[in-house]
């Protein structure tokens, strides 16, 4: 099932249903997650500043980099 939700979503041959469209989402939202994490590590350990103060994923992910 995901491997055609996928499939469809890259290569459409019909339009993605409902199921298949949560299906779809879930999996990019569980590839960014760890992106995004890793991001924010290199970040903090090359010292890099975007913001005045804690950025907004301090709190969330500031443990895996102490």
């Amino acid at each position: 099932m995901i491997a055609r939700a996928c499939q469809k979503a890259i290569a459409p041959d019909q339009p993605l249903s409902w199921p298949e469209a949560i299906i779809v989402s879930s999996v990019a939202l569980c590839a960014a997650a760890p992106v995004i994490a890793g991001l924010y590590i290199v970040k903090s350990a090359l010292g890099i500043n975007l913001m005045d103060g804690p950025s907004p994923l301090h709190e969330l992910l500031y443990h895996f980099v102490s």
